[in-house]
């Protein structure tokens, strides 16, 4: 693909600045292009050792840890809750008179937090975003969907939206009318686009197009990338054939950037972003790694957040590290991210099950509008239905789910208008009350 008119004035911009960004984007490059490399593993190690050496220096609160052996299992784990009630001990004092920049997480979990990152982790997120952009066909400067919240905190006025060549979609405007709409101006022009989206977004416009058919094939769309939930095998399966480009999930969040995401390469695993974080998966309980194949919470060591690091931080996500080995390069990958441990479900047995399975079932009933599973006990189930027409199926489904339940299962089923999203415009399809009761 020829350079767009804006690759080329942003990297210009970029050199005449000391091509900080250039520098981070070739450092991610090296490193995630073969993590089993000799220059990968210094550079990896070298960074690390960097921010543990910089954070026991400089941030207050592992200052008074006293630590002598600075080692990476001599940190404690950290959570969004522990620094939110100790915002000022996580800030390093090196920074105090330097220029930060804030970020905010919606507080979808119930726990709103601003995070503070220094103008280098700002330019390695920037490089993050064209890097793993490029690994899935999307060049700087190509035109993007962009459908998430936008609010008064976020919105983007019209000579960023040109500049940046951004078509801001608000998830929260995502009803029929507004799916046409995006539909005709997908048809009207083949230039290349890219959608990024919330998961569930993604499935809202493909139930539109189970019920209203269209061909969309020749609309220059070149990526579809998911974001912030899981997204259905079902949904990738169709927007691959609607589109007929590449359909990939993206791992990310707020505080620390993208974690990890799948490629042209790796369409079902998600390779690890090395360059930019060490990262851990440990028991559900105890701080030590799960055994290879175990599903575990993701933690993660920020290499470039001086401002205020983030070391072993608990992300509250699951997941199952894996590695692969092709052609002499080696990745680290995600097998699966679960989602919150906070909405884990249990059988009947008091055994977990990985979200999947839920979805797995749920994927057989596409004449289903939208769906919410909710545990509410040990043995008490509630699945919420909308469906535009009566659902035939409630009693195959309602067996599909005790066959993994358990027989015992006592599953209610309602039927609802429209499964609400959340304040932070996504929609959760899998839900356990049962720890809040």
């Amino acid at each position: 693909m020829i350079p767009s008119a804006r690759y080329i004035i942003f990297w210009l911009l970029d050199f005449f600045k000391g091509s900080m960004v250039r520098w981070h984007y070739n450092s991610l490059k090296k490193i995630n292009e073969d993590h089993g490399s000799s220059f990968s593993i210094a550079e990896r190690k070298r960074y690390l050792s960097d921010i543990l050496q910089h954070s026991v220096n400089t941030v207050p609160f592992y200052k008074d840890l006293g630590l002598k052996d600075i080692r990476l299992d001599q940190f404690p784990i950290t959570n969004k809750n522990l620094i939110k009630n100790n915002k000022d001990a996580f800030r390093s004092l090196a920074y105090q008179n330097e220029k930060i920049h804030y970020a905010s997480t919606s507080g979808s979990t119930g726990v709103p937090f601003t995070i503070a990152y220094n103008t280098d982790k700002k330019h390695r997120r920037t490089a993050e975003v064209h890097f793993f952009g490029e690994l899935v066909g999307h060049t700087l400067g190509t035109r993007f969907i962009y459908i998430k919240i936008w609010n008064d905190h976020n919105k983007k006025g019209k000579l960023t939206q040109k500049a940046q060549n951004i078509i801001p979609i608000d998830v929260f405007e995502l009803n029929d009318h507004k799916i046409a709409e995006l539909i005709e101006n997908l048809k009207a022009t083949k230039s290349p686009k890219s959608i990024l989206a919330y998961a569930s977004a993604l499935d809202t416009i493909v139930k539109y197009l189970d019920r209203n058919p269209t061909n969309l094939l020749n609309t220059g769309i070149i990526s579809v990338i998911a974001m912030s939930e899981t997204l259905e095998d079902y949904t990738k399966s169709a927007l691959k054939k609607i589109f007929g480009c590449p359909v990939v999930s993206r791992y990310a969040n707020i505080e620390n950037g993208i974690i990890a995401q799948q490629t042209s390469e790796f369409q079902n695993n998600f390779m690890l972003n090395l360059g930019s974080f060490h990262i851990e998966v440990l028991d559900l309980q105890d701080d030590v790694p799960v055994k290879n194949g175990e599903t575990g919470r993701i933690v993660i060591t920020d290499f470039f957040n001086k401002a205020m690091p983030l070391i072993r931080y608990d992300t509250g996500d699951l997941g199952v590290l894996g590695k692969e080995e092709n052609e002499g390069r080696t990745h680290y990958i995600f097998k699966k991210i679960e989602g919150r441990k906070m909405d884990m479900i249990y059988n009947t047995r008091g055994e977990i099950l990985s979200s999947y399975v839920i979805s797995g079932i749920m994927w057989e009933y596409t004449e289903l509008k939208q769906y919410q599973f909710i545990q509410k006990g040990t043995k008490y189930y509630e699945i919420k239905l909308n469906s535009e027409e009566s659902f035939k199926r409630e009693n195959d489904m309602l067996q599909d789910f005790k066959n993994v339940l358990g027989n015992d299962a006592v599953i209610a089923v309602t039927y609802v208008d429209e499964i609400p999203l959340l304040a932070s415009g996504k929609r959760k399809k899998v839900m356990n009350t049962m720890q809040a009761t």
